[in-house]
């Protein structure tokens, strides 16, 4: 694999891995005042880090199509990413008390964001299978960059 795709790969690995952090190390009053400035005018800085990061994925498996990709494995992490991102939405499921509850009208992007500020240890199996992930994929990547 190519230089490019590698830092992309590790950059996105490293940012998974902060997210996670971020989750339980920040105190909850910091995060959400930080998610809520996310929402502000209208969410426009969720609508470009959404197309900055689709763009980069786009990229990646361009990259990755163009380098010789070997297809079994991308498609086990299609198969794996999508259900377990699926499952880590899906721990959310318990309604929000009144006081963690974003003003209303709420778009369905802003209330998963508030619920999972509001409690990320609801999905700790899907974040501890994900940090599991990152880290083997960092160690394989340094590897594959330096070793």
């Amino acid at each position: 694999m190519s230089v490019v795709p590698t830092i992309l790969l590790i950059a996105f690995c490293l940012q998974g891995l902060v997210k996670f952090a971020v989750g339980f190390l920040v105190p909850y009053r910091t995060r959400i005042k930080r998610v809520a400035s996310y929402y502000g005018r209208e969410g426009r800085i969720i609508s470009v880090y959404d197309s900055v990061t689709l763009i980069m994925v786009v990229a990646l498996v361009v990259l990755l199509m163009a380098t010789g990709m070997q297809y079994p494995g991308f498609v086990t992490g299609l198969v794996v990413g999508m259900p377990t991102i699926q499952v880590f939405f899906h721990r959310f499921s318990e309604p929000l008390p009144a006081e963690k509850t974003p003003e209303s009208p709420t778009p369905p992007r802003k209330l998963m964001s508030y619920a999972i500020q509001a409690n990320p240890g609801a999905a700790w199996r899907e974040i501890l299978f994900m940090t599991a992930l990152f880290a083997w994929a960092l160690y394989m990547l340094f590897e594959g960059l330096f070793g």
